[in-house]
């Protein structure tokens, strides 16, 4: 389910004060999403490296899963309603356009979810034949599956914030800054851990600290 962003909704029309704040909580958990993977993946190689060196496997699964969790989070907030059911989506937003105090508003957002719709094609393609099924063909290079690169998710992430700032614009005459959590903030943790226990390693090649010195730790530690 998505979270939703707490704040006061008072001044936006009721078609969209239930649903608004849903949206933009979970564009900002997708912001989160981006923020963390660029900064473990893609920012810095000596981090990536170092994290390699102490996840091993699991810091390319976390990859994949950061992968298809913006895919699924993107897909989801550019869905259409489908004909069993109406969808928690971008689409929902196109109820506030006839409550706009500018008249250039309904255009806005009826190009901006026009050019979102086209943009977020190939990222609705790949979850509905990979993470949502397993599209035979696909699995089997029948077909090709289609790619999505990194840079379109970035792309996609700005487009979707740009056009809920309209309506922050519009409603509040304010705009929300969506990549206020940077990514150093997310990870700081792991990079630490990373850091001291490649530091550990060091200073037991050096003989600084006894071989296997924190295997002794560890059990004294795990009796308490």
């Amino acid at each position: 389910m998505p979270q939703s962003l707490e704040g006061d909704y008072s001044n936006y029309p009721d078609a969209i004060r239930g649903t608004f704040p849903y949206i933009a909580g979970e564009t900002c958990q997708l912001r989160q999403a981006w923020s963390a993977y660029h900064r473990l993946f893609m920012e810095d190689r000596r981090l990536t490296g170092v994290m390699s060196q102490r996840l091993g496997r699991l810091l390319g699964l976390l990859q994949t899963m950061l992968q298809d969790a913006m895919f699924l989070s993107i897909a989801r907030l550019t869905d259409k309603n489908s004909h069993s059911q109406p969808n928690l989506s971008v689409w929902c937003l196109e109820e506030a356009i006839s409550f706009g105090r500018k008249p250039e508003f309904p255009t806005k957002v009826r190009q901006s979810l026009c050019d979102i719709w086209t943009a977020a094609e190939n990222i609705r393609k790949h979850r509905h034949k990979r993470i949502a099924h397993f599209d035979r063909n696909v699995s089997l290079k029948v077909v090709p599956l289609p790619q999505v690169r990194v840079a379109e998710i970035k792309v996609l992430i700005e487009m979707i914030e740009r056009f809920l700032n309209l309506f922050f614009w519009e409603f509040e005459r304010l705009t929300m800054r969506f990549d206020m959590l940077r990514g150093h903030e997310i990870t700081s943790g792991a990079e630490v851990t990373a850091f001291k226990a490649l530091t550990y390693d060091l200073f037991e090649q050096s003989g600084t600290i006894p071989h296997n010195e924190w295997r002794k730790q560890h059990k004294k530690i795990a009796a308490e």
